[in-house]
């Protein structure tokens, strides 16, 4: 089914916006980038609060095992963790694992209370999720608001004013029931200061061609060279629509010696040079996804180098600058970077049976879109992508199917399908492969020698099943929704080259939670298996990797 919401206004706040937003695709002019660490050790610890250096839980264990360490807290029922004593406006970022049945609130400044599990939201117990919140603090004129809250990347409220209050507490996390873990915890005051300007007018050339090579950079032919009093996109305006690159140079006067964020947006290719020295870099991008640096800078004057390629996305180019305790100040033009068109989501939901749709998908880091993808929305609400070049299953989600608009809206550029649920992304590559050695290093891709795609099934119920050849045998690789995710079955028939081997989970760590059941990927989510099973956990090429041979096929669940 398909609908077309609408963008929520933000009644004149400007909201910084993080995650997947369902309303809108509209963007603030500040930045994004990762928030300054909370000094957890100076925290005051309540009794029921302790300090962890690791966890040990299950989907259905009440209480969570720690080991020893600092880098954690956690905390049981009982008297609330007082994170921030008097805070005004700020940004509030943490992780946070649950037990089964645990819940926890915030508690504002202005008094109201926040509930952290959105059942619709939240992962299983037991799994590391995440938290953003943007606060801003009551004034003489207009009460308190919630400028954004985000559970693990779904935007649960945005520009909400809040009741009037007469309260100024501190920021408080308050466990209600069971136990709660939380690490990487990111805060920032949101102070109106100006931190450093511009020493003078900046300098600036426009290039005949695309790149953020500084070597192929003198290679191209200069078609516009000036100076300006800010970074601006519209200094390339009289040159060419596309396929141009900028360079702007300039110094930066600083006032007080500091560790400064950088936050570099752009829709296109862009990178930045602080005193000769690289410090951000990235390739295309759209408008929205900062490239953030941490840079010690001493007082005084330092050069600035800001090179931007305008490629496909839609152009835009800013710079801003922080430190722990201001917001981002912008070192461009506002027109530099343009508000988006308000253009309603156009999703797609699942209404009584399954909804197919193949597009292209681009995973995060990768600069290839994956051109042959088949996503699966389920009335279940579990939903998931396969590259049916690869047969891998890419990510998979729940809540809310997909968003279509940069599919079907106007011409559908960039044909890209996003999810709007809570997502987890998996090994992007096959999980099964004939190998000689069954602990040889498994392939990024697989050639058409190996794997051929022969077509798809779909049942009374409107589900595929995938078939296709591998090294000489046929495989049906069927996904359907279960109770705590999605059950992947594959069945194997004929004779291979080689043997067989399953990969079923491969990420930075993998640990055996209880018989048949492995948290992957540092607790992103769980693989469930037979308990009879005996599947090889190892470390190749620096990640570790669960493996299991397979003769007639294999099924697993992906729990999240």
């Amino acid at each position: 089914m398909l609908t077309k919401t609408h963008p929520v206004f933000r009644c004149g706040l400007p909201v910084l916006l993080t995650g997947l937003l369902l309303s809108s695709t509209g963007r603030a002019q500040t930045a994004s980038g990762g928030l300054p660490g909370l000094p957890t050790d100076k925290l005051a610890l309540p009794a029921n609060w302790q300090r962890a250096g690791g966890v040990m839980a299950s989907p259905s264990e009440t209480t969570i095992k720690t080991s020893a360490g600092t880098t954690l807290l956690v905390g049981k029922a009982g008297d609330a963790l007082t994170l921030v004593a008097n805070p005004t406006d700020f940004a509030l970022q943490t992780e946070l694992l649950l037990s089964a049945g645990a819940t926890a609130q915030l508690t504002l400044p202005s008094g109201q209370t926040i509930p952290l599990v959105e059942p619709q939201l939240s992962k299983m117990p037991g799994l590391w999720q995440t938290m953003s919140l943007r606060y801003r603090a009551a004034t003489n004129t207009r009460p308190a608001a919630i400028d954004l809250l985000a559970i693990n990347g779904v935007t649960v409220r945005e520009g909400q004013t809040l009741a009037r209050s007469n309260t100024k507490g501190p920021l408080l996390l308050t466990v209600t029931n069971g136990t709660v873990a939380l690490r990487n915890i990111g805060y920032r005051a949101l102070a109106n200061r100006k931190i450093a300007q511009w020493a003078g007018p900046l300098t600036y050339a426009v290039y005949d061609g695309e790149t953020i090579d500084r070597v192929n950079l003198q290679k191209l032919k200069v078609l516009k060279k000036d100076t300006t009093s800010a970074i601006s996109y519209e200094s390339s305006y009289g040159t060419k629509p596309r396929g141009f690159t900028m360079l702007f140079q300039g110094k930066l006067n600083i006032p007080e010696a500091a560790t400064y964020q950088f936050d570099l947006d752009y829709g296109g290719r862009a990178d930045l040079r602080i005193d000769g020295k690289e410090v951000a870099k990235a390739d295309y991008k759209d408008l929205g996804a900062y490239v953030t640096a941490q840079v010690p800078l001493s007082a005084g004057t330092h050069e600035i180098e800001v090179l931007y390629a305008r490629a496909w996305q839609r152009p835009g180019l800013g710079l801003f600058i922080s430190l722990p305790d201001t917001r981002p100040q912008a070192l461009h033009t506002l027109v530099s970077l343009p508000e988006p068109d308000p253009i309603g989501t156009i999703a797609i939901q699942p209404n009584g049976r399954p909804e197919l749709i193949r597009s292209f998908v681009q995973l995060p880091g990768e600069k290839i879109k994956r051109t042959h993808s088949l996503s699966v929305g389920t009335p279940a609400g579990k939903h998931f992508t396969l590259d049916l070049n690869q047969m891998a299953l890419l990510q998979v989600w729940k809540g809310p199917f997909a968003d279509v608009t940069e599919m079907w809206y106007e011409r559908g550029e960039p044909q890209l399908l996003k999810p709007m649920g809570v997502n987890v992304l998996l090994a992007p590559q096959t999980a099964l492969m004939p190998l000689s050695d069954s602990q040889a290093a498994w392939p990024d891709s697989v050639s058409e020698t190996i794997l051929q795609y022969r077509g798809t099934v779909i049942d009374k119920q409107g589900m595929p099943t995938i078939e296709y050849g591998l090294g000489g045998a046929t495989v049906t690789d069927a996904v359907r929704p279960s109770a705590d995710g999605l059950t992947r079955t594959l069945t194997l028939s004929g004779a291979a080259q080689n043997p067989v081997v399953c990969r079923l989970a491969s990420g930075s760590r993998i640990e055996e939670v209880e018989k048949g059941l492995y948290a992957v990927n540092d607790r992103a989510y769980y693989i469930r298996i037979d308990p009879k099973l005996k599947p090889q956990l190892s470390t190749i090429n620096g990640k570790q990797e669960l493996r299991l041979p397979v003769k007639g096929g294999v099924s697993y669940e992906i729990v999240f």
